[in-house]
């Protein structure tokens, strides 16, 4: 039986941003891909005309739609309110702590999404920057403790720049020849300014962590030749 592999994704274009590399890989090693996107609901699209409106929502919905199916992504998207429209700005959305509730109805939606895909590992944001709803993001994982493993992804564009050890194995994606599907991938976003977020992309690349040294076998060898871990 195909290995299948939960990717959580705080907003409609994490995974691809911080993953696109990976998720190419995992496609072409057969692995069955689900996506869970939280915050959904967002009036955040900088490069289209219904930034600062609900409109964004069936932006950015159908941006991620075009882009998992492209992708290989069985994708389930959740309707919480990002930071935008829970009273943070720019700057007081990083590093802040999110409110219990938030937590609460993420860990929620993830409960549900293990039990309803039982996956063999479990993707999930390390909150690299301290994104508020990446945060929220990674407290729901921590607090439910999935019984499959799981593999922390650093968070881009916010961990441009950061190179600290966050856990005790490291799993990093040779981009390679996949820059361009990733690029592709990237592209499929144009409300996110994609033409200014890909140089960030291509200068950070793919990190993955974890403390589990099965799991970062088992990723590994489900993509052999495209990752290194140590």
């Amino acid at each position: 039986m195909a290995a299948t592999a939960l990717l959580l994704s705080p907003h409609p274009d994490d995974l691809a941003w911080s993953l696109g590399g990976a998720v190419r890989g995992l496609t072409e090693a057969g692995v069955g891909l689900a996506g869970q996107t939280f915050f959904g609901t967002t009036r955040y699209a900088p490069g289209d005309p219904a930034h600062g409106t609900l409109e964004a929502v069936a932006v950015r919905a159908a941006e991620e739609d075009a882009w998992a199916a492209w992708a290989g992504v069985r994708l389930t998207r959740h309707d919480l309110s990002d930071a935008s429209l829970r009273g943070y700005t720019d700057e007081t959305e990083m590093g802040a702590e999110p409110a219990a509730e938030v937590v609460d109805s993420a860990a929620a939606l993830l409960g549900a999404a293990l039990d309803a895909v039982a996956p063999d590992l479990v993707l999930a944001p390390l909150a690299v920057g301290g994104h508020v709803d990446h945060a929220a993001v990674r407290q729901a994982v921590l607090r439910v403790a999935p019984a499959a493993p799981v593999v922390w992804y650093e968070d881009l564009p916010y961990a441009d720049g950061r190179s600290a050890a966050y856990a005790a194995h490291t799993v990093t994606v040779d981009l390679g020849a996949r820059w361009a599907a990733k690029a592709t991938g990237v592209h499929h976003f144009p409300s996110q300014l994609p033409g200014e977020v890909l140089p960030v992309l291509h200068r950070h690349g793919e990190r993955l962590w974890t403390d589990d040294a099965a799991a970062a076998a088992l990723l590994t060898d489900l993509l052999a030749g495209s990752l290194v871990a140590s």
